[in-house]
């Protein structure tokens, strides 16, 4: 008794502590550019961490390939501190964990790449 106890606190605790966003908090979102804080390619998962600004305020995301499955998987590429690609995130939320992703497929190198794929992304979102 004394152990389910323990048990149905633990996972009260988890439950807490979890982001209370999900991937279809994305179904209304907006854009950003994301730069790369840290990059770590492993043989199963690959962990990206990155921020992003919006109005003025950064936001930092990490997050491991396999979390988000192959509809959020992180290519197995060679990426550098500092690359820039389209971020997704949560218009209503931006500072959820867990409520944004970097667009590989999208990398910005000036402002006109930005503004192109923010154009493209009005009638052609990113799946």
């Amino acid at each position: 008794m004394r152990k389910q106890k323990h048990l149905i606190i633990l996972a009260l605790i988890m439950l807490a502590i979890l982001p209370q966003c999900k991937k279809s908090d994305l179904t209304d979102p907006a854009y950003a550019i994301g730069i790369i804080t840290d990059w770590r390619p492993g043989i199963i998962n690959n962990l990206i961490a990155y921020k992003f600004y919006v109005n003025g305020t950064e936001y930092d995301n990490t997050y491991v390939s396999r979390e988000f499955g192959k509809k959020w998987k992180i290519p197995n590429e060679n990426y550098n501190l500092g690359d820039q690609y389209m971020v997704q995130f949560n218009v209503d939320d931006p500072s959820c964990q867990g409520c944004s992703r970097m667009l590989f497929s999208y990398k910005v190198t000036d402002s006109a790449d930005y503004k192109s794929y923010v154009n493209e992304f009005k009638t052609n979102p990113p799946q």
